[in-house]
């Protein structure tokens, strides 16, 4: 169903890997074009405190893949037996993935991967004097930890990364677009969606020419904004509804 449909994936490089094996094993035609780039933070001793007290800690959250490599990464340099007391959270499927590559369970919204979804669990409901750690990158949403606060716990962040535009010479989304203009274009967050915004301005292109793939309705609704008038919600950010949605909709 997807032989010869051109598909843009603007994941942050090297992350879009296993969604792009997969594509490519339907025979579509994908081009990756990170519109975010993950910068580490220098570790610092406010990171390296938080770090060596994870043990006070009662719920640790994790809000997206980098959040959950670069966290562990440094945790364990720290913790080789992670603290067996500390209950554990995914902002989906995906993140939960590279947490259990570190031997780290976590639990998780199973049908959509947003922190509404996240709050949205059983065991988040009485949280009442808990101490949270949310792991994340600089100026993050603020709602899970407003949330988390109206619920009566006492939350923190952890920031190890911060987001950036990747630096791409003018013209070049022209060109591509020129060469290869896209069936889908896949996203999966907000900064990513308002650098393609952005970018594409910036080589003559418009948001209405560009057929978006979005996986919530939070971006969505951003994608409107944008004046982006193609677009598909999909069932989440995960490589499985990703495909899904392409299928359903080409």
């Amino acid at each position: 169903m997807l032989e010869g449909k051109t598909i843009w994936l603007t994941r942050p490089a090297g992350q879009a890997d296993s969604l792009t094996a997969a594509l490519e094993e339907k025979k579509a035609k994908v081009r990756s074009l990170p519109m975010l780039a993950i910068e580490p933070l220098a570790l610092d001793e406010s990171i390296k405190a938080k770090i060596l007290e994870l043990d006070q800690y009662d719920l640790l959250f994790f809000i997206s893949t980098n959040a959950a490599s670069l966290g562990m990464a440094l945790i364990q340099d720290y913790w080789p037996q992670f603290p067996v007391r500390l209950a554990v959270y995914a902002v989906g499927p995906t993140t939960a993935a590279v947490l259990e590559s570190f031997d780290v369970a976590a639990e998780y919204p199973a049908e959509l991967m947003s922190s509404e979804a996240l709050l949205a669990l059983e065991s988040l409901s009485d949280i009442e004097h808990k101490k949270a750690l949310i792991v994340r990158g600089v100026n993050g949403r603020e709602l899970l930890a407003e949330s988390l606060g109206s619920r009566g716990a006492r939350v923190e962040y952890l920031e190890i990364y911060r987001r950036v535009c990747p630096d791409y010479e003018p013209g070049v989304l022209g060109q591509v677009y020129k060469n290869a203009s896209p069936d889908a274009v896949v996203v999966t967050s907000a900064e990513a969606l308002a650098n393609f915004t952005v970018l594409l301005q910036r080589d003559g292109l418009t948001p209405s020419s560009m057929p978006v793939y979005v996986s919530s309705s939070r971006l969505a609704d951003l994608a409107g904004e944008l004046e982006f008038t193609q677009m598909i919600t999909m069932s989440g950010a995960d490589d499985k509804a990703i495909i899904e949605s392409i299928e359903e909709n080409l």
